[in-house]
């Protein structure tokens, strides 16, 4: 049986989707080796980010992990070690 788009897709690639949409980038902007405040998000963006990634994951990802130094692509790995459940499918 072949997966929905959504669970195919890997949680970096959600995070992408999920951060260009609430900083309005554009799919050609490199993101993943930069943290969010290089990406210029401010304070409500980042809340914002903040919900989505709760509704998305189930994981509650704190403001000052999201604003800390960690990349994309270090948020996204974040997200995975702790999200409920987690493990190989």
């Amino acid at each position: 049986m072949q997966k929905s788009l959504e669970a195919r897709l890997t949680t970096l690639s959600r995070l992408r989707i999920m951060i260009r949409d609430v900083l309005r980038l554009p799919e050609s902007e490199e993101i993943d080796h930069r943290t969010l405040r290089a990406l210029g998000a401010v304070s409500v963006q980042v809340i914002a980010l903040q919900f989505s990634i709760l509704k998305a994951t189930s994981v509650d990802v704190a403001m000052s992990e999201l604003v800390g130094g960690a990349s994309v692509a270090e948020i996204a790995e974040l997200i995975d070690a702790r999200r409920p459940g987690a493990g190989p499918e």
